[in-house]
C-alpha cells in the first residue's frame, strides 16, 4: 500500500464519508420542506422543528465550547420569534488558535454527529439491540481479517435486521420507527456550515496527513490496524446513516402527500423557506431555522 492510498483511507473513512451522508440528509431536508411548504403545511414544519432545532443549536452550542470559541448569544428554542428564527448560536473565534480553526469544522458537523448518536440509541433500545449485534459481527470481521466488502455488505445489511424477530415488541418498534422518521430530517450537514468550515477542513486535512505521515513509520502491521479502527468506525457511520436515509425518503413520501393535499386545495407552490442567517462579521456564525 502506498503512502498516498493510505492517507486517503484515513481521510474517506473519518471525514469524506460521514459529510457525504450527511450532505445526503441535507437535500432531503430542503426537498422535504420544500414540498411541505406554508400554509397547510406550516404547522408540520412548526413541529419538525421545534424537536430538531434545540437539538442542533445545542450540539453547536458544545461544538463552540470544547473549541474555545466566545459564544456571544444563543436561542435553543423560541417559537414565538416574530422573524420566525427558532434557535441561533452566534458565535466568534481567534483566528491564529488551529484549535478554534478546527473548530469551525466540528461546529459544522457535531449536528449530525448527535443525531446519529441518538438515532443508534433509538436502534438499540427500540429494536432488540440491534446495534450492539452490529458491533458484534463487526468484531468477527475484525479477528477474520476481513475484506473492505464484507464490512460494506455488514452496513448495507443493518436496515432489514431491525425488524428481525427479538426481544422488542412490535410497540417498542413502532415507537422506534417514529422517532427514527423525526430524527431522520436533523442528521445532516449544512452547506452553509461547511462553507464557514472551509479553513477547518483544511486543518483537519493537514492533521490527518500529519498523522498518516507518523503512522507511516510503523511497521505493516500496525497500519492495518489503524485502518481496521477506521474501517470500523465507518461501517457503524455507514450503517446508521442507511437507516437515516430509508426514514429520510419515507418522510419525503408522506411530504409528496402533503403536497398534493395542497394543491388539491389550491394553494398552489409556496416559497421554499429558508434558513435565517444571523448579520454578523466575518467571524460569527448563526443558525437560522425555517419561516
Amino acid at each position: 500500500m502506498t503512502f498516498l492510498e493510505y492517507y486517503l483511507q484515513i481521510i474517506i473513512f473519518t471525514a469524506a464519508l460521514p459529510l457525504g451522508f450527511g450532505i445526503a440528509v441535507y437535500f432531503c431536508n430542503r426537498t422535504f420542506c420544500s414540498l411541505v411548504g406554508t400554509g397547510r403545511g406550516r404547522p408540520i414544519l412548526f413541529g419538525l422543528h421545534i424537536i430538531l432545532t434545540p437539538l442542533r443549536e445545542f450540539a453547536h452550542l458544545v461544538a463552540c465550547m470544547i473549541s474555545f470559541h466566545h459564544v456571544q448569544d444563543f436561542c435553543l428554542l423560541n417559537p414565538h420569534d416574530p422573524e420566525g428564527e427558532l434557535g441561533f448560536v452566534e458565535h466568534d473565534y481567534d483566528r491564529k488558535n488551529p484549535v478554534a480553526v478546527l473548530g469551525n469544522y466540528l461546529f459544522a458537523v457535531m449536528p449530525a454527529a448527535l443525531g446519529l448518536f441518538l438515532s443508534m440509541l433509538v436502534i438499540q433500545v427500540c429494536f432488540s439491540g440491534a446495534f450492539a449485534e452490529l458491533a458484534r459481527a463487526t468484531e468477527v470481521l475484525v479477528e477474520e481479517e476481513a475484506a473492505l466488502g464484507e464490512y460494506a455488505k455488514l452496513a448495507v445489511g443493518f436496515f432489514p435486521s431491525l425488524f428481525r424477530e427479538g426481544d422488542s415488541g412490535i410497540f417498542a418498534k413502532i415507537a422506534g420507527c417514529l422517532l427514527l422518521l423525526v430524527l431522520s430530517l436533523g442528521v445532516y450537514v449544512s452547506l452553509d456550515d461547511l462553507y464557514s468550515a472551509f479553513s477547518g477542513i483544511l486543518l483537519y486535512a493537514g492533521v490527518a496527513l500529519a498523522f498518516a505521515a507518523v503512522t507511516a513509520l510503523f511497521d505493516a502491521r500496525a497500519r492495518r490496524l489503524i485502518l481496521t479502527g477506521f474501517r470500523t468506525f465507518a461501517t457503524a457511520v455507514t450503517a446508521l446513516y442507511i437507516v437515516v436515509l430509508i426514514f429520510a425518503a419515507a418522510a419525503l413520501v408522506f411530504g409528496v402527500l402533503v403536497y398534493l393535499l395542497r394543491m388539491f386545495f389550491g394553494e398552489g407552490v409556496s416559497e421554499l423557506p429558508v434558513p435565517i442567517e444571523n448579520e454578523n462579521n466575518d467571524d460569527d456564525y448563526g443558525y437560522g431555522s425555517y419561516r
